[in-house]
């Protein structure tokens, strides 16, 4: 059976058919390729595979995995809500906002998970602030103000109670499901991913959770996943029906009201599961247990309660090896010997360091281009910019700076108690110092011995990097420090660049909320403005 047109209203359970397939990236819900087809044309393949948070924050409340992977009635109210929403979303912003035409959904045998296909978008997320940006500046603050904001409204006006976290209302990880694309003479903003990872419970502010979240859990008796409050959509319909029959016909609007009525059906055997028979069905959907074990357990859940604790303690051995057995290789010593001999390049050798900085700034730049925010003659302008001056070498002492971390965080948390254990170090006042500054120490050496170079040499010395180093815990920010003090020099683009990626990072390495795209990127890089003035 071929995959679902976008005529159809249930996904299929065939398997999807072979196609060339490009892995885009990934969410906390599943992972997106582009599909080329037979005919030249492009789908977006949003396979749902969920990430190992997701999956364990998922099984702790609702007893099962992301249920997009397993449940066909889940991945039937997927698709009409992109159904139904690709309609009001567009009168509801007159065009300047859509989603992607939806093509159905399958499943997917070789990832054993249900896959939904939509339009693949042409686009890229809001631009991160630069020294290059120009007035594309602005689109973060166009996304918040004029899209998440007034779509939070319609949303909540119209029933998608669960939809307010994919569309931000307190979650920042919601910019990453908005994309820009040029489409004829204008911009807009194109709803790409409208399902979620994990059920509406972590907002960053806890005043949305106390407010919103939790008051929509009482509300449809269960942890807030995607839920539809189905009355008050059909309702919202009937108050819209004179707008909607104008711009859809009468035909149109009945073609809505049939994927209402199908969403209210769908929603309802979804949710009808019991805890335990949802744990049953995805263990037999992703090929854990067979059709046989599932009817024997689908009736008996202290059984099955049973069977997952004896299945958790004799894997947990085996899961643990499995984290631990990489760190244990990387203890071969031939490994060993490999690595210090390329930290020892690294750390003697300024020609090493110097070449090293430029291939770091080569990566960021072209992570940059890849993500569609700087064009060739930006790429150009930054490269250049780090043939000159001293970016090159504040650069190199940066990642010196995190080069050495490893080896601090080892000497405090690991020899330094050791030798209080042993009576070498006689008081734990010293040991607490040394834990605290210890990290502060090992940048203040290295610093110290750079600007005493610089001094023989007569080149500028590293003053500000060697006053910020000797505070703890900021002053991993020293040779960032010192690279602000650069921005008003010759060679200042690539300064001013490395400030803005260096706290865009910040923001794409905090847990829970940041990533890349996430609001957490961007406010973390509106930092940098306060003194690039980009």
């Amino acid at each position: 059976m071929s995959p679902p047109t976008m005529q159809s209203r249930a996904p299929s359970r065939s398997a999807a058919p072979p196609a060339p397939r490009r892995r885009l990236g990934a969410g906390r819900s599943g992972q997106v390729f582009e599909e080329f087809q037979a005919d030249g044309s492009r789908l977006a393949c949003k396979v749902f595979l969920p990430d190992r948070a997701s999956s364990i924050v998922n099984t702790v409340l609702t007893g099962a995995v992301n249920p997009y992977r397993w449940d066909r009635h889940a991945v039937e109210c997927a698709v009409l809500r992109r159904r139904i929403l690709e309609t009001l979303v567009a009168g509801w912003f007159a065009g300047r906002v859509r989603l992607p035409a939806t093509d159905g959904a399958c499943w997917n045998e070789s990832a054993r998970a249900f896959e939904l296909r939509a339009e693949l978008i042409a686009g890229r997320h809001a631009m991160l602030r630069h020294p290059l940006a120009g007035v594309a500046a602005t689109e973060t603050a166009e996304l918040v103000r004029e899209v998440l904001h007034p779509l939070q409204g319609h949303l909540e006006a119209a029933g998608f109670d669960g939809l307010l976290w994919q569309a931000g209302r307190g979650n920042p990880v919601a910019a990453a499901n908005f994309m820009r694309a040029e489409e004829g003479d204008r911009a807009r903003w194109v709803w790409i991913d409208a399902e979620s990872g994990v059920p509406a419970l972590f907002p960053l502010n806890p005043w949305y959770l106390l407010r919103t979240y939790l008051p929509l859990c009482v509300k449809h008796e269960r942890p807030l996943f995607d839920d539809v409050d189905v009355p008050r959509l059909r309702a919202y319909v009937m108050e819209s029906q004179k707008a909607l029959t104008e711009r859809l016909g009468e035909r149109g609007v009945a073609r809505l009201r049939a994927d209402v009525d199908a969403l209210e059906a769908s929603q309802a055997r979804w949710r009808s599961l019991p805890r335990h028979r949802r744990s049953v069905a995805s263990y037999q959907a992703t090929g854990k247990i067979t059709r046989e074990q599932a009817r024997h357990y689908i009736d008996k859940p202290v059984r099955w309660l049973a069977r997952l604790a004896g299945r958790a303690c004799v894997r947990a051995p085996a899961k643990l090896w499995g984290v631990v057995r990489p760190w244990v290789a990387k203890l071969n010593p031939r490994h060993v010997a490999a690595a210090l001999g390329r930290y020892g390049r690294f750390f003697l050798s300024q020609d090493v360091r110097t070449r090293w900085a430029r291939r770091h700034v080569r990566r960021r730049v072209l992570d940059w281009r890849g993500r569609g925010f700087l064009d060739l003659n930006g790429v150009r302008a930054v490269r250049e910019s780090m043939a000159g001056g001293n970016a090159a070498e504040y650069v190199a002492d940066f990642g010196v700076h995190l080069a050495i971390k490893p080896a601090i965080k080892l000497m405090v948390w690991g020899l330094i108690p050791a030798l209080k254990m042993m009576g070498v170090i006689d008081s734990w006042w010293l040991v607490g110092a040394l834990a605290v500054y210890g990290g502060a120490i090992g940048r203040t050496v290295y610093t110290l011995g750079r600007t005493v170079q610089a001094l023989i040499r007569g080149r500028p010395a590293p003053w500000i990097a060697l006053a910020a180093g000797l505070l703890p815990i900021v002053g991993n920010a020293a040779y960032p420090l010192q690279l602000l003090a650069a921005t008003h020099a010759r060679d200042g683009l690539v300064a001013r660049f490395l400030v803005h990626d260096i706290l865009s990072g910040v923001g794409r390495r905090l847990p829970i909320w940041g990533g890349k795209d996430t609001l957490m990127e961007h406010w973390f890089n509106r930092l940098a403005c306060l003194v690039t003035r980009a």
